[in-house]
């Protein structure tokens, strides 16, 4: 059986901000309907998965549409133009104060099915301690945490930040092989 693609008809931006635009589009689906779809696009982003001494560098992020603070590992937005590892050392240091000396890409994955949106997995083991440069308006603190930690709030459903519980499913497979 062949699938087959929805068409588009026409395509509208209803909302578009520094980080985000929101598209309206009129599609006819494989039973001929035809119906409204509204997806977003927003910039590629790395995570980065710092393990130093046998430990994880994480932080503990200020989320403010939950208004709570998120066990997350270190991400943020890919600049215009800017080579995914560079971003991903970029953000390291911005958020932890640590450089990354080595850095392997773990694979990317799309964050929504309402979107083209794209989150870069990178993982890092030779760290070197510097000055953290934070944005002002990331509300950050640094928590270093043991795999036994990082399993335990996994499994407890203590860290909710996808892209980290994504980017831990990476750095699991990349254990197996």
């Amino acid at each position: 059986m062949n699938l087959k693609k929805w068409e588009k008809i026409d395509s509208k931006l209803i909302y578009s901000s520094e980080y985000f635009q929101v598209y309206l589009d009129t599609v006819i689906i494989p039973n001929s309907e035809k119906i409204n779809y509204d997806w977003y696009l927003a910039p590629d982003f790395c995570i980065i998965i710092p393990h130093r001494n046998n430990k994880f560098v994480m932080i503990e992020n200020y989320r403010y549409p939950a208004d709570t603070f998120s066990l997350e590992f270190p991400a943020g937005h890919i600049e215009k133009d800017e080579d995914i590892y560079q971003a991903a050392k970029r953000e390291l240091l911005e958020e932890t104060g640590y450089v990354a000396q080595d850095l392997d890409y773990l694979g990317w994955y799309y964050v929504s099915s309402r979107s083209l949106q794209k989150g870069h997995v990178f993982y890092c083991r030779e760290l070197k301690k510097e000055k953290i440069n934070r944005e002002v308006s990331e509300i950050q603190r640094i928590k270093i945490v043991s795999l036994k930690y990082l399993e335990n709030a996994v499994a407890k459903n203590i860290i909710k930040h996808a892209a980290t519980l994504v980017a831990y499913a990476f750095f699991k497979n990349k254990l197996k092989h």
